[in-house]
């Protein structure tokens, strides 16, 4: 018998709107045939639709970890609602009559196979358009020229030349980088005119927004200076091929899972769990981040898997979301990184997480926060390293003191917790939990942040883990 659950269905779901649509059509009996394979790989129906004919819905799970959804309605959502009222139904233990696998279902799960055979046989290794890469890393320093351009400029004529006609001027420099295939030190000067912009609407908030600003020059300016010696170094040896290397991130790149995997960046056989997952809001690229931090519970490694999604295209990228399964991952791939190296993955299979996974988290928790401390100042040394790091710590105690929220590892030394952003009160939630024994002697994912302002560093608590379960506080 199939393994339907909610959660596969959430999982699936393009949105929330598909899967209430998707439940109005099974609890008013929309579909007037159900039937399934003799093995169940196969659900098949027929759905009542606006038309005369009925919409023919299947739901193919012969690769449980990548079901296959077909609907012949003209809906762009995928799965559309149909489909998940399909799998709605086989959950109601509504019956399905026993049925052949239809001749078209089988040729296209040939075409699947055939696919599959050939990514499975050992890949030979590109050959690497040298040539295209040199010309390529060639005009990339060219646009490197015109982002130091803009760096000079500002410095010499202060920032307040950022403002009035000025700020259009710059505005289409920083438009140009585009053409130079330089989209990370173009946001970064999109960050600085932003701020300036927003500087403008609050003046009495002058300093804060100067010193913002001052903190991304500092960036673009060791984007420069590095990616300028890697793309030099790179042409003047010949060795063009792509490497593990951050400098990618810092220009802009965007790889390809293939690369990854050419580079030995990735692992098979992965079972991770998602600690904790938030959705931020990028004003200047007006697009949404779903960002997720999972565990891996052989390694303890967390990383950060990311889905972006601009306004623009909003309706056609399907939101990522709280997993309260575990993933096994046939291939999982890394990203060039330090701590919390990005990750992806296209399979996977879900399992119920289990009290000894919970335990097994525990178990690779960090036991001190001068050690946490220690790693987390090395990598905010580097003016280029995220300006966050996700840790998992264990902890004495959580307990608030004036009013300020502390935590406390076995040896007796604290941390300041703090929440994310000012309107919204993570901290707050402390006070709703189940039973004080979340508070002691538990686990705390948090992500830790230097106060440039008061010199030090400080925790964002994400999710609280216990042997039992883990609670999510950001979302």
């Amino acid at each position: 018998m199939l393994s339907i659950t909610t959660e596969l269905i959430e999982r699936i779901a393009p949105n929330a709107s598909a899967i209430a649509n998707a439940k109005r059509i099974s609890q008013k009996n929309g579909f007037v045939v159900l039937s399934k394979s003799e093995d169940e790989t196969l659900l098949y129906g027929e759905c009542k639709g606006s038309g005369k004919k009925p919409y023919i819905t299947s739901a193919d799970f012969i690769d449980p970890s990548a079901p296959v959804f077909r609907c012949s309605c003209p809906s762009r959502q995928f799965p559309c609602k149909h489909a998940l009222a399909l799998l709605f139904d086989y959950m109601a233990q509504k019956t399905f009559t026993s049925c052949e696998i239809p001749e078209d279902i089988i040729s296209k799960r040939e075409k699947i196979d055939k696919k599959k055979e050939n990514a499975e046989k050992p890949k030979k290794m590109k050959n690497v358009n040298k040539s295209a890469l040199t010309k390529k890393m060639k005009k990339q320093l060219e646009g490197l020229g015109l982002a130091e351009r803009f760096l000079k400029e500002v410095l010499q004529t202060g920032i307040a030349s950022l403002s009035g006609k000025g700020l259009k001027t710059y505005a289409d420099l920083a438009k140009q980088m585009g053409d130079y295939y330089l989209p990370a030190p173009q946001a970064l000067m999109q960050q600085i005119l932003f701020t300036m912009e927003e500087l403008q609407k609050n003046a009495e908030q002058e300093k804060q927004y100067y010193q913002k600003i001052l903190q991304v020059l500092v960036e673009l300016h060791n984007t420069i200076k590095k990616a300028r010696v890697f793309l030099k170094t790179k042409i003047e040896t010949e060795q063009v091929n792509m490497e593990d290397s951050t400098l990618y991130d810092r220009i802009g790149y965007i790889w390809q899972l293939s690369q990854l995997e050419e580079i030995g960046l990735y692992k098979q056989n992965a079972e991770l769990i998602q600690l904790s997952f938030d959705v931020n809001y990028n004003e200047i690229k007006k697009e949404y981040i779903d960002i997720g931090y999972w565990i891996d519970l052989e390694s303890g490694e967390i990383s950060k898997k990311e889905n972006i999604r601009p306004i623009k295209a909003i309706k056609h990228i399907k939101q990522d979301d709280t997993e309260k399964e575990c993933a096994q991952i046939e291939k999982l791939y890394y990203y060039p990184g330090e701590i919390n190296k990005r990750i992806k993955w296209e399979n996977a299979l879900y399992r119920a997480i289990t009290e000894q996974d919970y335990k097994t988290i525990k178990q690779k928790s960090k036991t001190t926060i001068a050690a946490v401390v220690k790693e987390v100042k090395n990598q905010l040394k580097n003016v280029l390293s995220e300006k966050s790091v996700v840790y998992l710590i264990a902890f004495e105690n959580i307990s608030k003191v004036g009013e300020q929220y502390i935590l406390e590892d076995v040896a007796g030394d604290v941390i300041e917790l703090r929440n994310k952003q000012q309107n919204r009160d993570i901290l707050n939630t402390l006070h709703y939990l189940p039973d004080n024994s979340y508070l002691k002697q538990q686990s705390l994912v948090c992500e830790f942040m230097y106060d440039n302002e008061n010199n030090r560093i400080f925790a964002i608590p994400h999710t609280i883990i216990t042997d039992k379960t883990i609670l999510k506080l950001l979302y």
